[in-house]
């Protein structure tokens, strides 16, 4: 369990905790070092005397292994010739050289030819030839007469022979008086070893000892510092949380045991000598209407080993009802693996009861922008269907000058005639002046009807959709009040085409030239209405723009892509905008026409804002014209309601 107002270093000191695990580090690195040091120094020379040794005695060994051999042949072939010399001598009895004698000689030969054959040609000189010559010469029954002559040569291979053998015997003795010395080199070699190691190993234990003392005092004084750190931040943690009206608490799985500080006692107004609490303690002071859902959460963060974030209320023992939001972490012991929520519960009652208060007035708030926003939609409603009727006007007196100036009263006289000769019709239609024009007259009547009707019909159907788009924008001005609008997949060039035969009237009136550059976009998602009615905005300002500009009037009108989704630039070349006009061409009311009200284009940027785009206006000056850009995205925003 924590002490009151005493939190765990780890949640302390996050920062200062790597700093230490470092130096610890870098310590223990630092001794092995020292260790392996020495170990090294211990075995490094006894294995290099060592190895040294076993170097020598390689080569001692090789040389004595080479040795014996050629030793025990020169041996062996110098008994041989001895043999032979005695048989010789024994001859001047016998006369003759004994078989014995003669099977000698050539066995020496055979010796000397052998250590010839190994490497030692060298060493033997001419003693070798001198031998087999012998043994060709001189063979089984020789006569001592054959052997007094060759008495000088058999002298000579005598004392060849005992040289050689004595050389290959001061050969042998040499590598053994080699391997003797040798062993009393390693003796001394060794013992000088087990000096230098022995002192390399004190050097180092001192060492060690002085690396591992101060890292022992290294270690006491960062617990010290820690230690204290961790008393000024209980200290001030204890401060903050009696400041803050917050109690920390602690409760165990395992035994659903419960640890409160003295200002959780003091948060739920109970003392802390007379309540100990449990869980279930805990609980009954909770609000009944909470109390089931404190109780989910806090043994479900437990067993998930999940955050816990919760909020209810208790019951005081004064009758007050407070707000308090509990907060707390998952912890798991990792001696028996047991889970413990570990938390911080905060009186909110203020917050609650300002944020209530917050949204009454967030409602009343709410009710008086919307009334005063009924203006505003009136008055856009008004403009908008101000400039339909326009164009409603335009055909309605276009139909009634057509019908005024219709033929049909040539068609009753027609009928009258008819009826006047419906007894002679065929005579009169034949034979009459008049009669005979008729069929002509009624075909050109025809003719005329037919256009005029066509006329009228377009004139109708223009009539008809400006009407129908008088409904649409009291339509959407509905929807605006119930915060919604109806969007559909809508072809940005069909709607521009839209907005230009609304305005056609207008356009034709004032002479004005209409230039496309309508780039393949695709569809956008959007209220298509809503759209329509800013572009006609958008093209009753560029004809105001340039109703009274000389020369040529032009508006260009341009479709393409854009990084947000498609763009729609309105531009002509009439008055333009001046600079200090610029900042003010959207606000609500502003208007540089004398018969303008300044709805238009402000309820033209609302409406692009709504739809998740953007309305800016460009111009280079007053007599330079002006460009409106209505940038839309393919898809309304998630959050345009």
């Amino acid at each position: 369990m924590l002490a009151v107002g005493e939190i765990a270093p780890a949640d302390i000191l996050p920062a200062a905790q790597p700093a230490v695990r470092s130096r610890g580090f870098k310590l223990t690195r630092t001794t092995e070092w020292l260790i392996a040091l020495q170990f090294l120094a211990v075995v490094v020379p006894i294995a290099f005397v060592l190895l040294a040794q076993m170097v020598a005695d390689a080569r001692r060994a090789a040389a004595l292994e080479a040795s014996r051999p050629l030793r025990t042949l020169a041996n062996d072939a110098r008994t041989d010739y001895r043999t032979f010399t005695n048989g010789a001598a024994d001859a001047v009895d016998t006369g003759t050289l004994g078989r014995q004698s003669a099977e000698a000689l050539r066995s020496a030969a055979e010796g000397l030819q052998k250590l010839a054959a190994r490497g030692s040609e060298p060493a033997l000189g001419k003693a070798s030839r001198q031998v087999a010559d012998l043994a060709t010469r001189i063979g089984n029954g020789a006569t001592l007469e054959k052997l007094m002559g060759l008495r000088a040569q058999i002298a000579e291979a005598d004392r060849a022979t005992r040289t050689i053998d004595e050389d290959f015997e001061l050969r042998d003795a040499a590598a053994t008086r080699d391997a003797v010395d040798s062993a009393r080199v390693q003796k001394r070699s060794v013992t000088v070893a087990l000096l230098i190691s022995l002192i390399l190993s004190v050097v180092f234990v001192l060492a060690t000892r002085l690396r591992l003392k101060r890292r022992l005092e290294a270690d006491a004084a960062i617990e010290r510092r820690r230690r204290a750190e961790l008393e000024s931040i209980s200290i001030r943690f204890g401060m903050a949380t009696r400041a803050a009206h917050a109690g920390v608490y602690e409760v165990q799985e395992s035994d659903r045991s419960v640890w409160w500080s003295d200002t959780m006692h003091e948060l739920y107004g109970q003392a802390t000598q007379g309540f100990r609490p449990t869980l279930e303690g805990w609980l009954e002071l909770i609000y009944a209407g909470d109390r089931a859902a404190a109780e989910a959460a806090m043994t479900g963060a437990m067993r998930e080993g999940r955050p816990l974030h919760s909020q209810h209320r208790i019951t005081r023992n004064d009758g007050s009802v407070r707000h308090i939001e509990s907060v707390g972490a998952v912890f798991n012991d990792s001696a028996d693996g047991t889970a413990r929520l570990v938390g911080i519960d905060l009186d909110v009652t203020d917050r609650v009861v300002a944020a209530a208060r917050e949204e009454t007035l967030q409602h009343q708030l709410r009710d008086a922008s919307r009334q005063a926003g009924m203006a505003d939609v009136a008055t856009s409603v008004l403009h908008n269907v101000g400039n339909v009727l326009n164009s409603v006007n335009i055909s309605a007196s276009l139909v009634s000058d057509s019908l005024r100036r219709s033929r049909v009263q040539g068609l009753e006289r027609v009928a009258a005639l008819i009826k006047e000769h419906e007894s002679d019709l065929g005579s009169f239609v034949t034979q009459d002046q008049r009669g005979r024009v008729l069929p002509v007259y009624l075909a050109e009547l025809s003719r005329q009807l037919n256009s005029d009707n066509q006329g009228a019909l377009r004139e109708l159907d223009s009539l008809r959709n400006n009407i129908d788009h008088i409904k649409d924008v009291v339509t959407t001005q509905q929807r605006y009040a119930k915060l919604g609008g109806f969007t559909e997949l809508t072809n940005v060039t069909e709607l521009v085409e839209q907005s230009v035969r609304i305005n056609c009237h207008a356009l034709e009136r004032h002479s004005m030239k209409i230039e496309r550059e309508f780039a393949e976009v695709p569809g956008i998602v959007v209220d298509r209405h809503k759209v329509l009615q800013v572009l006609v905005n958008l093209l009753r300002n560029a004809i105001d723009a340039c109703r009274d500009s000389g020369g040529e009037r032009v508006v260009r009108i341009r479709i393409e892509k854009c990084g947000t989704g498609v763009r729609i630039a309105v531009a002509d070349n009439g008055a333009g905008i001046t600079a200090e006009n610029m900042g003010r061409i959207f606000t609500h009311g502003f208007t540089t026409k004398k018969s303008g009200h300044g709805f238009g284009l402000h309820s033209g940027a609302l409406a692009a804002k709504e739809m998740g785009g953007v309305l800016r206006a460009e111009s280079a000056g007053a007599g330079c014209g002006a460009t409106f850009v209505l940038e839309l995205p393919l898809k309304p925003p998630e959050s345009s309601r």
